[in-house]
């Protein structure tokens, strides 16, 4: 895989001169905080085990956030101002085929397990927010937004990290088209997340990107 990296450094969701923004921000965090203990990712680093061989590329995970459940609330939880954001989109322009769940979300992540914090990265593919970056052999791949989550005891950080590319999936089982995956690494030197998109064997060009995870 390329090792190219090109990436912005995240910015921070929190704007402290936003206070009404921060709270919902501090309790969207609890709430993913609290989904990730329910759903057995303890935050506690001590009583998670490392993630082995962080370095080593990995497919990204893929939930389907239509339709709210246990299993996908993190993600969700993630992502809820902008689920929200495509919901009204869709309900404005008088589709209410989705007034029983969520408008068409996806979303892609890697998460990182360390006896210090717990880091995950998560790609959002939804209608309102990703632009087309190419199709062909029977895949799409998307450009979308990035946010990076971090768990540090009972602190927790949300930022936002610039746009990444999404491989738009026919299911959601976890798994890629044989052609086309998604992988995710993470850097322990420089600790960044990289990420990178392979079709038929090369590299997509645009889509190998360095998150910078912060200290």
């Amino acid at each position: 895989m390329n090792s190219t990296l090109s990436a912005s450094a995240p910015k921070p969701v929190l704007q402290p001169r936003h206070a009404r923004r921060c709270r919902a921000v501090v309790r969207r965090a609890v709430t993913i905080a609290t989904a990730l203990v329910w759903q057995g990712m303890h935050l506690d680093a001590s009583a998670q085990q490392r993630t082995p061989d962080p370095g080593v590329w990995r497919p990204i995970s893929y939930s389907d956030l239509t339709k709210p459940s246990p299993a996908t609330a993190t993600f969700a939880d993630i992502w809820k101002d902008e689920i929200d954001a495509n919901n009204k989109a869709y309900r404005e322009t008088g589709d209410f085929r989705f007034a029983g769940g969520n408008a068409p979300a996806t979303e892609a992540h890697f998460v990182i397990w360390s006896p210090a914090k717990s880091v995950v990265l998560s790609i959002l593919n939804t209608a309102t927010q990703c632009t087309s970056k190419q199709a062909g052999a029977g895949v799409r791949v998307k450009l979308c937004p990035m946010r990076l989550v971090i768990y540090e005891g009972i602190r927790t950080r949300v930022l936002d990290a610039d746009r990444g590319c999404f491989l738009e999936l026919d299911t959601f089982d976890g798994r890629v088209a044989p052609v086309a995956t998604a992988y995710a690494a993470y850097d322990v030197p420089s600790r960044t997340v990289k990420t990178g998109l392979v079709i038929k064997g090369q590299a997509i060009d645009g889509c190998s990107h360095g998150i910078p995870v912060p200290p």
